[in-house]
């Protein structure tokens, strides 16, 4: 086992220590790759592998003991000591000019939504290969969709296509989370489900349908939008009033969107 600094509860760090999994993370390269990212690279487990592409690769790491083991990896001036919920984006890649980040990252778990979220809104990030906690993971890919729409599989499946990579169980781990892990793959679609310019609206659509998505869609929307919008929006989507939104398809939840959206009395 590699000898690992301890690891920084407030950061959420465990590293990970698998060659199998980090063989699954690490590869292939995507083919319009122009860019690496790793986010939480920690002591460089997977660093120097993704820097063997001899691409551009840039790291994004809030603990500065890390700091000294990246910097002969990637050169000093691409290791970014900060939050990575505080990176600014849109200065980075017009900067850079790159066009097709590859995004890597053993997420911290307890910010792994808004993280995701986060590279959701980079147009630039084309590609991420993301570790989340196993129920995390199945939240936005479900094994089986029959009773399993929610919020985070709907809006980021509007902007890529989603994929599993591997699992990793706690021991693949120094030191073990409590908590099985999966790798997912997403790859930006060419043409969006929804217009990245419409994600914050169709967010706060996807939190209205499913906040409480056990119960009846037509009861929750009628206390948000009243009667008349709420039956043409259902009618229109051709639901029923008493459909669930975990019972919803992809298809049926944009559509009603679509249709909400353009609904005028």
């Amino acid at each position: 086992m590699a000898k690992f600094p301890t690891a920084d509860k407030k950061f959420g760090q465990h590293f990970l220590n698998s060659p199998t999994v980090i063989k699954k993370i690490t590869s292939p390269l995507p083919e319009d790759c122009d860019a690496i990212v790793e986010v939480g690279p920690g002591p460089a487990v997977l660093t120097p592998i993704l820097a063997a592409y001899k691409k551009p690769i840039y790291v994004i790491e809030m603990d500065e003991r890390f700091v000294e083991l990246l910097a002969p990896v990637t050169g000093a001036d691409h290791v970014f000591r900060q939050d990575a919920l505080e990176f600014n984006w849109p200065e980075f890649t017009k900067e850079k000019n790159f066009k097709s980040i590859w995004l890597v990252s053993n997420l911290p778990y307890n910010v792994s939504v808004p993280l995701t979220l986060a590279f959701m809104r980079v147009p630039e990030i084309t590609q991420m290969t993301l570790m989340y906690q196993k129920e995390v993971a199945e939240k936005i890919l479900p094994k089986d969709l029959r009773n399993a729409m929610g919020s985070l599989h709907v809006l980021l499946q509007s902007q890529f296509e989603l994929s599993h990579v591997v699992y990793a169980p706690p021991g693949a781990f120094f030191p073990p989370p409590k908590v099985d892990s999966q790798v997912l793959q997403f790859k930006r679609r060419a043409t969006p489900l929804i217009p990245l310019s419409k994600i914050d609206d169709f967010e706060v659509f996807l939190r209205l349908i499913f906040a409480q998505r056990r119960k009846q869609l037509g009861g929750i929307l009628r206390k948000e939008w009243g009667v008349d919008k709420t039956v043409h929006s259902m009618e229109q989507t051709g639901l029923s009033l008493e459909i669930r939104a975990e019972a919803l398809t992809l298809n049926q939840v944009l559509k009603l969107y679509d249709i909400s959206s353009a609904y005028s009395p």
